[in-house]
């Protein structure tokens, strides 16, 4: 039982891990392409799109949670059907309040200003004062808006492209490695 709760444990750090990350930090820019950067962001309404995205994720992601954790304890060859069961039992007991604290980190009002205060100088390292002009000069323009208007819905197709073909994998690797650790 002890393996399943690590299994349960290890696809939550899995299906959360991109919001785990912490931040690294980005060496001074230059002030007038941070400047820039934040006019482009604002052009760009990109809190408005990490906020859309962001409750496309609130929506989707306890959904995508239960499947694979689900998976993964139908995919333990080591459980019996009784254990499959229990840890069934015990998911379901847990995922609200996995899924209450997803929504509390998705829908925590200063995530957005932390991610885009994290992200500017990113930018202003990435790009010349020119450039930045040019990419507002694109967001600004009518491809550049449909580009935006479509981001969020992208994202969340990409994100969920890339569970579909990552989740699998990373169970089976998993299932390998605790096979193998567990010489069973």
């Amino acid at each position: 039982m002890k393996k399943s709760l690590a299994a349960i444990a290890s696809a939550i750090i899995v299906t959360c891990a991109p919001a785990a990350f912490a931040a690294t930090p980005v060496p001074s820019a230059d002030p007038a392409v941070v400047a820039a950067t934040k006019q482009m962001m604002a052009s760009m309404k990109l809190r408005d799109v990490m906020l859309a995205s962001l409750k496309q994720a609130d929506q989707q992601i306890p959904a995508q949670m239960a499947a694979s954790l689900n998976a993964m304890i139908d995919g333990d060859a080591t459980m019996s059907p009784d254990e499959k069961a229990d840890a069934r039992k015990k998911l379901e007991h847990a995922l609200p309040t996995l899924t209450a604290e997803m929504h509390s980190t998705l829908t925590d009002p200063g995530l957005v200003d932390d991610m885009l205060a994290e992200m500017v100088p990113l930018y202003a390292e990435t790009y010349t004062l020119n450039e930045i002009r040019q990419l507002s000069a694109f967001y600004a323009s009518p491809l550049g808006q449909k580009m935006l208007a479509n981001m969020p819905t992208l994202m969340s197709r990409s994100v969920e492209i890339s569970n579909r073909l990552m989740v699998p994998r990373i169970q089976k690797m998993m299932a390998q490695s605790a096979q193998s650790i567990v010489g069973k």
